[in-house]
């Protein structure tokens, strides 16, 4: 069973419900702990008391080694930051819960996109984590890149999936990095069929991004659970002079249903001053992931710097922030 926590993952197996396996199971999490990770704890913790924009200005400083202008926003980062500080459309609201995008999807392009659905609890205890046709994936549903995958073969130590259920129903996702669309929503609990591909490996990601109703640039995440690698293409599938935040891996296929990606997530974006459209691809057969309004809470980055100015751009040309 993997474990998917905002990049990290980590591998769970049943035990007997005694002392001795809780601290076991305790002892293992604290070895794997991702310490890369142990500064930004600290400084959410540090800062958890200031307003959401000395927050993001603090944190846009550490990250990218300058101060933000969020008065006139120039480059991508600026611009979704700025977004998050701005915007309260209760339409954010759709895209942060993953329950009411389904609706939202199903209503706009079809249904034939969704991953197959196996319920939706309001609490840990309720999900029937033994009868669950497996593979599956377990969500929270009001927060971002948070999943347990149980595979066929899986172990499971349900105590201990509970247990990581009840810490992501606990956790007020919004304030995390102060995305406001998470606010208020309700925190349930999901479960989807997994979608792998013909060997039964997860397969790559696609996110198209759409600024004021046009795809400006798309992605391809490959290796989530191993070595995670991007990279970053135009909407015509060429190359872009750029890398964002990781390493490039060896150019993809043009997907066949390229057009059909980019026309989705442009119809799907029409009442949004921006979007996030993300893509699994398996067999031809296309399924929608998610839908997110702040791709990385603003602390994703270009390298070169200056092709944030690029992509940020198309946010001023497209009038956007007049809406």
């Amino acid at each position: 069973m993997e474990a998917l926590s905002n990049g990290s993952s980590e591998t769970v197996r049943r035990r007997r419900g005694t002392v001795r396996g809780a601290l076991k199971a305790l002892r293992r999490r604290w070895l794997k702990r991702d310490w890369q990770q142990v500064p930004i704890s600290i400084a959410r913790l540090l800062l958890r008391p200031f307003p959401d924009s000395v927050y993001l200005r603090l944190g846009y400083r550490a990250y990218f080694g300058v101060w933000p202008d969020y008065r006139n926003p120039q480059t991508f980062n600026e611009h979704v930051q700025e977004y998050m500080l701005r915007c309260r459309d209760p339409l954010l609201r759709i895209p942060a819960d993953k329950v009411e995008s389904r609706s939202y999807i199903a209503q706009q392009v079809g249904t034939d996109v969704l991953v197959p659905l196996l319920g939706v609890w309001d609490r840990p205890e309720d999900v029937p984590l033994a009868n669950l046709p497996r593979p599956f994936v377990l969500k929270p549903t009001a927060a971002s890149g948070l999943v347990l995958i149980v595979r066929p073969d899986d172990r499971v130590d349900e105590d201990e999936v509970r247990a990581v259920m009840r810490r992501w129903v606990k956790r007020d996702y919004s304030r995390l990095h102060r995305e406001w669309c998470y606010e208020g929503l309700p925190r349930r609990l999901m479960a989807e069929m997994l979608v792998t591909d013909s060997a039964g490996g997860l397969p790559p990601d696609y996110k198209a991004y759409v600024i004021g109703g046009k795809v400006r640039f798309l992605q391809v995440d490959r290796g989530r659970f191993a070595k995670h690698t991007r990279n970053v293409y135009d909407p015509n599938w060429e190359p872009l002079p750029a890398r964002w935040t990781l390493e490039k891996h060896p150019p993809d296929p043009r997907p066949e249903c390229l057009d059909r990606m980019v026309q989705i997530a442009e119809t799907l974006a029409k009442p949004f001053e921006f979007l996030r459209v993300d893509y699994y691809l398996v067999d031809g057969k296309l399924y929608i992931g998610e839908l997110t309004n702040y791709p990385g809470a603003g602390f994703e980055k270009f390298i070169p710097a200056a092709y944030s100015l690029h992509i940020g751009s198309f946010w001023n040309t497209a009038g956007v922030r007049e809406r």
